[in-house]
């Protein structure tokens, strides 16, 4: 594991800090998970939207016809 510096606004360390006594954890292991779950997130929504994108180049989209009807499977009325 490497090291790295990165500047916290004093609010946020004390937040953290705090979580981490709540959690009988470090600073150090409250900062990745939040790191880890950031990325995670950031990294599935990337994907999502590229994989959206291409479905859109390959004519993969629902015309307005097709929402209705998929609404009014619900009984919603979405015209």
């Amino acid at each position: 594991m490497k090291a790295t510096t990165v500047r916290i606004n004093d609010n946020m360390l004390g937040r953290i800090d705090g979580l981490a006594t709540t959690l009988s954890r470090s600073r150090s292991w409250v900062i990745n998970q939040a790191i880890e779950r950031f990325i995670d997130y950031e990294e599935w929504f990337v994907q999502e939207v590229t994989e959206g994108l291409k479905e859109i180049d390959q004519g993969k989209i629902a015309t307005d016809d097709d929402v209705v009807a998929g609404f009014g499977k619900w009984g919603v009325d979405a015209s």
